[in-house]
């Protein structure tokens, strides 16, 4: 019915929808099935039963259980990653990113997660995208993808010139997106204000501000994000990857990858 394309060349097969942003937001919601991010053939959900679900299944990894949530074509976990593989037996260097990770001072608090240093949360990988320390079939989330996250919720009239798809564009970005990436904010996000590590050492600004690392290096540094208690606004930017920072997981959303952005 040209709702979903499989190729399959042998002993495997790769399955996508095919999805265009200029009819999505008004057809998707309507057409029949359970998603309204995606188009889907009625109510029979047995065609999509090899595609990702999100929206608050919970997933397991390693002992702990994440929330997840929906917002737009990507999936979250709702929570800081809380996950060591041996990086909190890494000794702190000041300035020197050594692998480590750990909770901050006093913690562990409720959803907070472990802090980590970039490599630490790559998982040794320099590769944009890569799995890192999350689990299998996710990812640490590249510098375009927290992009096109500030888009989803962004509903003012200047959110592609707000929240552009470049390594040029700095500093504290948008209007009300913070707010809503915040706990309690409307994306479900649930951005929890877990402060952060420096790279002297010292532990700061725990229940005002946040920091979640990128996948995506700028030569010594590397991309993340920030949001901060008295700002409503994101902050885009780069940090030194000895600072320990938080973790948020995204999903390995095929279809995501091959939306046509075109008409």
């Amino acid at each position: 019915g040209g709702l979903y394309y499989t190729y399959i060349p042998g002993s495997w097969a790769l399955s996508a929808t095919m999805e265009s942003d200029k009819y999505l937001a008004t057809s998707a919601v309507s057409d029949g099935g359970y998603s309204p991010y995606r188009y889907e053939a009625g109510s029979d959900l047995s065609i999509d039963a090899n595609l990702p679900d999100c929206g608050g299944l919970p997933v397991s990894y390693q002992g702990k259980t994440y929330n997840t949530v929906e917002i737009g074509h990507q999936c979250w976990f709702q929570t800081n990653l809380d996950y060591d593989n041996g990086c909190t037996t890494k000794t702190w260097v000041n300035s020197t990113d050594v692998g480590w990770c750990g909770y901050y001072t006093g913690g562990p608090f409720a959803n907070e997660g472990l802090l980590y240093q970039w490599s630490a949360a790559m998982n040794g990988s320099t590769t944009a995208g890569a799995q890192g320390i999350c689990p299998s079939g996710w990812h640490i989330p590249t510098h375009d993808e927290w992009t096109t996250l500030e888009r989803t919720v962004c509903t003012s009239g200047t959110c592609t010139t707000d929240f552009l798809y470049d390594t040029a564009t700095t500093g504290w970005r948008g209007s009300d997106e913070g707010t809503k990436l915040k706990v309690g904010g409307s994306s479900g996000f649930n951005g929890i204000l877990a402060g952060s590590r420096d790279t002297g050492g010292s532990f700061n600004n725990r229940t005002s501000n946040t920091n979640i690392w990128s996948s995506v290096e700028s030569g010594g540094n590397a991309w993340k994000r920030n949001l901060n208690s008295g700002n409503a606004t994101v902050n885009r930017n780069t940090n030194n990857k000895a600072y320990g920072f938080s973790v948020r997981c995204l999903k390995n959303w095929l279809y995501s990858l091959l939306i046509c952005h075109c008409e």
